[in-house]
């Protein structure tokens, strides 16, 4: 965040190449960002995204601006495409021209460029880029000279892929990035105010569902995110866990990610008591909480009498992303080591009903 000469730099706990990379799994990238982009030399996020946005864009404008076709609905002096003679005649009250017409136009101003020029213009503004960098932009922004740049505040149009675009693929995904996470310019007086901000909870959680998606396959059933149930018999509270393995029609796991740094004392109550609620309501007698690692073990907690043990998982997020899989990857084929063939007996939850039989395991990650 830049406010006039005062500038304040929020850096994650991960390194600058493991945040990317996160990224690129949590947006569903693919490999070409770890492949394609030098992260060594780079040691803010701003100019690292920026980078790699003009890198992409210069690889992709080299071979041409990618062109297609839009419908236009205008009034033009001569008649092409589709006359709208009911239009014409409630607006121009019977006058043949203007014509009021719908055609389809064959042009650069298309979704995917008007992404590209408005992420260009919108790093270029920021005034937070080195002199190289900018004129890299603007040279992007020159390229594009026909295409509509896309107004603040308003959804941002959807681009689908196929053959004829996919070359456009990483370069949309870092626009979308920038013109999503940049927030709106504030000017007060002669003070302007420009940021840049990314959610890396709501990152962590992605990527955590994109991982344990990942490596559930090999287990069969199916991975829901935020999947919502009632937790009460009046469907008045209602849970909604980042992931459900659901398989033959019930839920086999439950697991929910937190990005937050643990407590000196242990983890955080409230994760434990939610995690609670998840297994009571599906019948479970484990859950799992996936956490960005800090200074502490993982850990469980056996509670009684409900019969449910609570494993809570730290991911150690600067080590190499092979390690980083292996890890996910012991998370789920632990979690799948708990799936009964019987779920647990209606009431288990509450006093004077025997818990289920549950088993201890420690894991390090």
């Amino acid at each position: 965040m830049r406010l006039g000469d005062l500038e304040l730099s929020i850096e994650p706990k991960v390194p600058l190449e493991r945040l990317f990379y996160l990224l690129g799994r949590a947006q569903e990238w693919g490999q070409w960002f770890d492949e394609s982009v030098r992260l060594g030399t780079v040691r803010d996020l701003y100019p690292a995204i920026a980078d790699a946005f003009a890198t992409w864009a210069d690889r992709v404008l080299r071979a041409g601006v990618l062109r297609g076709y839009r419908s236009v609905r205008d009034a033009e002096p001569a008649i092409r495409g589709r006359w709208l003679v009911a239009e014409q005649i409630r607006v121009r009250q019977g006058l043949p021209l203007p014509a009021e017409l719908q055609y389809d136009e064959f042009t650069a101003d298309i979704a995917e460029n008007q992404l590209v020029r408005s992420a260009a213009r919108r790093m270029v503004a920021s005034g937070r880029l080195p002199q190289s960098l900018n004129a890299r932009l603007l040279r992007v922004d020159k390229q594009l000279g026909e295409v509509t740049v896309l107004v603040r505040g308003q959804p941002l149009p959807t681009v689908h892929f196929d053959r004829r675009n996919e070359r456009y693929r990483p370069l949309v995904a870092l626009a979308e990035l920038i013109l999503t996470n940049g927030s709106l310019d504030h000017r007060v007086a002669s003070t302007v105010a420009t940021g840049f901000l990314i959610d890396l909870p709501k990152v962590f959680e992605r990527f955590v569902e994109a991982e344990v998606t990942r490596s559930a396959r090999q287990f069969g059933g199916q991975i829901l995110p935020q999947w919502q149930t009632p937790l009460d018999r009046d469907n008045n509270v209602y849970i909604k866990p980042d992931l459900v393995w659901r398989r033959e029609g019930r839920v086999q796991a439950v697991f929910d990610a937190k990005y937050k740094a643990e407590k000196p004392s242990g983890f955080p109550n409230a994760d434990v008591y939610q995690m609670l609620a998840y297994c009571v309501r599906h019948q479970l007698s484990t859950g799992h909480l996936i956490y960005a690692a800090g200074n502490e073990a993982p850990a469980h907690y056996g509670i009684e009498p409900a019969g449910v043990e609570i494993y809570c998982h730290s991911l150690a997020l600067d080590r190499s992303p092979a390690e980083i899989t292996q890890q996910v990857d012991a998370i789920v084929a632990m979690s799948m080591s708990y799936v009964s063939e019987e779920p647990k007996p209606s009431g288990a939850a509450g006093p004077g009903i025997s818990p289920c039989s549950t088993r201890s395991a420690s894991l390090r990650t």
